[in-house]
């Protein structure tokens, strides 16, 4: 018998995008891995390329770490390139981002960052320390002083300058349609990453509703209705729009681009008023966030512009409660940007997990 079986692998290829901000697979195993490798299949022998070639990671290491060789540039043999071994983190680096697991049903908890500023239209976000939030995280705002219209709010990353800046752009999407009311920036704030749970149906934080023929209303992330969903608002009179409160509507479109989240309604706005923030000062005492949440299960129509119904009719939601939390295996930015063997988009890596075989107790001479 082996000392241990693969329970998963598989291969995946690097885009810019992905080289900055890290890689996540899906483990299928109902078992969390106990040792994982990662190798890059197209980097082994490359000529003139110095670059990381394989990591490795086994679980008394924790999340976060790995060790790895570095293969240095070589042209003229290729085939026999220098080898150094490495260990993540570098020396003197805070950032823990090289090979995680975890579960989203149970995932791993993050340590809050200070933000010296936060713009009141683009929502970027000034930090010294951007820690291991990437494109794509979900990050939550607390104490954002002359800001607290936004305390608790979750927001979407769209971009980021690592140990500079981070951008909230879905919450600038939700500014560009014709959001207002901020009067400053916020000053400082906490700024914590965190791994939402998959729970679904799910709600989602309001950041603008329009008043039109058919009300759009815009998410601080991607969201995750869909076309002939029936849902509900739950918008207090700190945000003016009162008249949208405990409304049922349908849902008639949904973009979830890369920096716009929003959903088209079957429902006529243009009487409403406005949609506003409260004041930072009205917050400060306290207030509930305005939120839209799933109502009920509508009629699939055929598509987004067609708002008829299949036949004979389908529904959108099979189940009013359904859990497709997942256990990650997180290949982190750290192990693609290592000093002077930064990794290429296109390169291929392949990665295997295995977990430990259990035996009896033995004694080791």
């Amino acid at each position: 018998m082996l000392p241990f079986q693969m329970i998963a692998g598989g291969k995946f290829s690097l885009t810019t995008a992905l080289i900055a901000s890290g890689v996540n697979v899906e483990c299928q195993s109902q078992n969390p891995p106990d040792f994982i490798v990662a190798k890059a299949i197209t980097g082994w022998g490359e000529a003139s390329d110095a670059q990381a070639i394989e990591w490795w990671w086994e679980r008394s290491m924790g999340n976060g770490y790995a060790n790895g060789i570095l293969q240095s540039s070589e042209g003229s043999t290729p085939q026999l390139p220098a080898m150094t071994s490495y260990r993540l983190p570098a020396t003197g680096s805070t950032a823990v981002d090289a090979i995680s697991v975890y579960d989203t049903f149970s995932p791993p908890t993050f340590g809050a960052l200070a933000s010296t500023d936060i713009n009141l239209t683009t929502f970027v976000v000034t930090m010294a320390n951007t820690g291991t939030i990437a494109v794509g995280d979900w990050v939550r705002v607390t104490v954002p002083v002359d800001m607290y219209q936004i305390s608790g709010y979750v927001f979407q990353v769209t971009a980021v300058t690592a140990n500079t800046s981070i951008t909230l752009g879905y919450m600038a999407s939700a500014v560009t349609a014709g959001l207002t009311a901020f009067a400053a920036n916020a000053d400082t704030a906490n700024i914590m990453k965190f791994i939402p749970n998959r729970m679904y149906p799910r709600w989602n934080f309001v950041a603008f509703i329009t008043t039109a023929a058919q009300g759009k209303v815009y998410f601080t992330g991607k969201n995750d209705f869909t076309v002939g969903e029936n849902v509900s608002f739950r918008v207090s009179s700190n945000y003016g729009m009162t008249n949208i409160n405990n409304k049922v509507a349908r849902v008639l479109a949904v973009t979830n681009s890369a920096t716009e989240s929003s959903i088209t309604l079957d429902l006529d706005t243009t009487g409403y008023s406005t949609f506003l923030f409260p004041t930072s000062a009205v917050a400060a005492a306290g207030v509930s966030p305005a939120v839209c949440v799933p109502s009920s299960s509508g009629v699939v129509p055929i598509s987004a512009a067609d708002t008829s119904p299949v036949q004979p009719p389908g529904t959108n939601l099979q189940d009013s409660f359904d859990n497709r939390n997942v256990r990650i295996i997180r290949f982190g930015a750290a192990l693609f940007n290592v000093s002077a063997h930064t990794s290429d988009a296109e390169d291929v890596w392949m990665w295997e997990a295995y977990k430990y075989d259990s035996y009896s107790t033995r004694i080791v001479t």
